[in-house]
């Protein structure tokens, strides 16, 4: 069996600016840096109606911040600046490729497991009656 230290994160390599980039997905980290930062993502994930004047408003700093994320600088306001740069068009191609690798199984199932995750933790008045905690064995 392997351990977290010999599992490698899943890439994809992308041309931006005649360069070959390595994108990853975002990390737990990465997405608390961007959810903190962008409320109206967290709105969007969770089903709350974001005005759209709004989005447009937010929509290039989001995209550089995404793109900065999936290239291992979360909050990084030099890689943000850079991604800020790069081509409408070729920020598209990195963006698909770094959402393709942070949610492989798409927005539903990732909100289904954090509404389960939040309803483990108490987060809505209490654990969820399906949740069950079990101790694992000493080896």
């Amino acid at each position: 069996m392997a351990g977290l230290l010999d599992i490698a994160p899943v890439a994809e390599t992308v041309t931006a600016l005649g360069e070959k980039v390595e994108v990853y997905g975002v990390s737990a980290k990465g997405v608390a840096v961007l959810l903190s930062r962008f409320p109206e993502l967290r709105m969007l994930i969770t089903g709350k109606s974001v005005d759209v004047d709004r989005l447009m408003e937010m929509g290039g700093d989001a995209v550089s911040a995404i793109i900065a994320a999936g290239c291992g600088y979360p909050g990084s306001e030099q890689a943000e600046a850079m991604a800020d740069r790069i081509a409408v068009d070729e920020q598209a191609d990195l963006l698909a490729a770094i959402l393709r690798l942070t949610l492989p199984k798409g927005m539903g199932p990732f909100v289904e497991k954090l509404t389960a995750l939040g309803a483990v933790l108490g987060a809505e008045g209490g654990a969820s009656p399906k949740a069950r905690v079990t101790k694992s064995q000493k080896r």
